[in-house]
């Protein structure tokens, strides 16, 4: 068996059962080894980073690393973007590259040439920062070890992308007879007693669980909605775990951030014990006064990452480094013993802020051209449980993401922390039996991976693609609105930026497509556009300049800088001048005196 051979027949046996991958001569023997193994399908994209987006949605949706496979330099390189999101978004990932001879990238290595060999690059230092393991196998007798390792690392703990790199001579090398094996360190388990946060959760008046990607990431979202039932308390979900609950949930309270929603962010301001669950408590979610985030309430994080725990932006009372599902399991346990304060008004006050301050108004289905917010919810509401929704970057992000109603069952990726523009053709990951896959971008993300398309119509991939046309980026023209006083670069045709009619450029490609817009009866196409087999592009034409709120708003101060609004002040303001004040707070009239 060769090494490249041994690489392709580990991951399958590990349950991996495809490879998206750029095909390259230096990694020729990599791409034959892959072409002969029958138990794996290969994927051939046309862009690195699609590849590794691809792989991304594939390690969220299977609970195995999704493995992308490129060449030498350019190709490492250009798939770099992909990793370094299933890097800060914890996606298990094997990146797979040929490289140049082992003689000269050793010498690389050893002296910190710029280059030896064309097209070759040392890529430990320019990988080693956005991966969990790097190796570049010089000896054949080492690549048991290196395997068992990076697949360790990749499911361990925080899960994230480890990178593989073969020498183009190496990769067709015998084997030995006798291969060292990986020794998995042993993990300390920790000693917590999860009794006290039970007593806590239970005796509170206005307690409330924000749920991050780190309770999908451990398998705890059945968990999560269990303890919910049991101790009748909201939940608020960060992006990353919009899908740990479904909208439906009388538990749901809504999603925090920067464009998020006034249920939860007054919520959170009201509450009085917060249960923080595998969620980083990024600027994003927290808002730009972190130190003032749920200033009102005891809280207590439980995150597998000690890092982020050690973050000091917002101020937690008690912080415990454990995995989330053996944590809910310990507190679940618990639970039985404690006698649980009466929460029903608190619920009760969550569900009607949730009715008095919806992201999707009314009004917005009257609106012409076509309302994104109205779009995009009609969508959810079609779409059926049984669905992987993968959303670019941009507005398109936020809208989604404010006004998807999502079910039971459905999978929510975006590109969350990296927050990377062509982040659609990570749908291309996503695609398994029995599962549709909707896929939301906006027209300036569709073109960073536009070639895709081909990959899409070759493997007749069932990919159903919304493109929200806006002529540009709305994102960056209310940004250059609102602080530039309308001078306008790179944003639409008036600026020096244009995009194309999406419904030609499928046609290009060999891909069925149609419009919305105003007019359509969007309903019933929609139905008939979520019943077609194989993949479709859906050309949405939506507001160009349509507004983006509930947000955090900001101002120019007089010396340059910028001045956020407070977290629960989000924009349009209230009727009270800008403040929150008129919103009623909550009063337990069940209370004793």
């Amino acid at each position: 068996m060769t090494v490249s051979e041994y690489i392709f027949d580990f991951l399958q046996k590990k349950g991996c059962d495809t490879v998206y991958m750029v095909s390259g001569s230096s990694a020729m023997w990599l791409t034959d080894a892959l072409q002969r193994n029958e138990a794996l399908n290969a994927v051939c994209c046309h862009h690195e980073q699609a590849a590794a987006m691809a792989a991304d949605c594939y390690g969220r949706t299977r609970g195995v690393p999704g493995v992308c496979l490129a060449t030498i330099g350019p190709g490492a390189t250009n798939a770099i973007t992909g990793v370094a999101g299933a890097f800060v978004d914890s996606s298990p990932m094997f990146v797979l590259t040929g490289q140049a001879n082992s003689r000269l990238i050793r010498y690389e290595m050893d002296t910190g040439i710029r280059q030896h060999g064309t097209q070759s690059l040392n890529l430990e230092p320019i990988v080693s920062p956005m991966v969990k393991y790097f190796a570049c196998v010089m000896n054949p007798a080492d690549i048991r070890r290196v395997m068992e390792r990076a697949w360790y690392e990749a499911m361990d703990g925080r899960r994230g992308p480890v990178w593989i790199d073969v020498p183009v001579d190496v990769q067709n090398r015998q084997l030995p007879e006798e291969l060292e094996g990986y020794r998995t360190p042993g993990r300390d388990a920790g000693t917590v007693d999860p009794a006290a946060i039970a007593r806590g959760l239970a005796r509170a008046e206005k307690p409330l669980i924000l749920a991050g990607g780190g309770v999908r990431s451990a398998g705890a979202s059945k968990l999560l909605n269990r303890l919910c039932e049991t101790l009748q308390i909201p939940v608020a979900t960060s992006r990353g775990g919009i899908d740990v609950i479904a909208s439906s949930s009388p538990y749901f309270v809504g999603r925090p951030g920067s464009y998020g929603d006034r249920p939860s962010h007054f919520a959170i301001q009201q509450c009085d014990y917060l249960l923080i669950l595998g969620s980083r408590l990024s600027i994003s979610t927290t808002g730009y006064y972190p130190q003032r985030f749920g200033q009102n309430a005891y809280k207590v994080m439980v995150d597998i990452d000690q890092k982020e725990l050690d973050k000091p932006d917002v101020p937690v009372d008690q912080k415990l480094s454990m995995d989330v599902k053996a944590f809910l399991e310990g507190l679940l346990r618990c639970c039985g013993g404690v006698e649980p304060a009466d929460h029903a008004p608190w619920l009760a006050h969550c569900r009607e802020m949730r009715r008095q301050y919806p992201n999707v108004l009314p009004g917005y289905g009257q609106e012409r051209p076509l309302n994104s917010y109205y779009f995009t919810q009609m969508l959810s509401r079609l779409a059926p449980a049984n669905c992987d929704v993968v959303v670019d970057t941009g507005s398109v992000c936020n809208v989604a993401s404010q006004s998807w109603e999502l079910k039971a069952g459905q999978r929510y990726l975006i590109s969350g922390g990296l927050s990377a523009m062509g982040f659609w053709a990570g749908a291309m990951g996503a695609v398994q039996e029995g599962r549709q896959v909707l896929a939301l971008s906006g027209d300036g993300s569709v073109q960073m991976n536009v070639q895709e398309f081909a990959t899409l119509h070759y493997n007749r991939l069932p990919v159903k693609l919304f493109v929200f046309q806006n002529s540009g980026y709305l994102l960056i023209r209310h940004n250059q609105h609102n602080y530039m006083d309308d001078r306008f670069l790179g944003v639409g045709p008036d600026s020096g930026l244009e995009t194309p009619d999406f419904c030609k450029v499928a046609a290009a490609y060999g891909l069925d497509s149609c419009e919305l817009a105003v007019g359509d009866d969007l309903e019933e196409k929609l139905r008939e556009i979520l019943a077609k087999d194989g993949p479709f592009v859906c050309q949405v034409r939506v507001q160009e300049f349509g507004e983006l709120a509930p947000r955090i708003a900001s101002r120019v101060m007089p010396d340059g800088s910028l001045k956020a609004a407070e977290f629960d002040d989000l924009y349009p303001f209230c009727t009270n001048e800008g403040s929150a004040d008129d919103v009623p707070p909550f009063r337990n009239d069940s209370a004793s005196g």
